[in-house]
């Protein structure tokens, strides 16, 4: 695992920084990155499965759920995460057995 200072900025406040966050202490789970939207601010820097451990130098292992958000809607336009970052994780795992393209599925037959 390493520990990584990622700094994310975007143009204003109403933009969306392009992540989706789970955990905190309510649901007694680490903090964690679930998804990251593509071009978005965070595209390319976070990870799935990267799990937050500070949020604007302040430390973030004992928030509650929500307690991360509002910080995280407080940083205005610019974030510093710090986050470790477990190069394989489950999450990358599952996410790449999900298909690439479409499915195929044969129809059932009635005799």
């Amino acid at each position: 695992m390493a520990t990584m200072n990622i700094q994310l900025n975007k143009q204003n406040v109403g933009e969306p920084w392009g992540f989706r966050l789970q955990g905190g202490q309510d649901f007694r789970q680490q903090l964690m990155i679930k998804k990251v939207q593509a071009n978005s601010p965070c595209a390319g820097r976070l990870s799935p499965g990267d799990a937050v451990v500070g949020i604007n130098n302040y430390n973030a292992r004992e928030l509650t759920h929500a307690q991360a958000q509002n910080l995280i809607r407080q940083s205005g336009n610019n974030l510093q995460l710090t986050v470790l970052r477990n190069q394989g994780s489950g999450l990358d795992r599952i996410e790449s057995l999900k298909p690439k393209g479409p499915v195929k599925f044969s129809p059932w037959r009635q005799q």
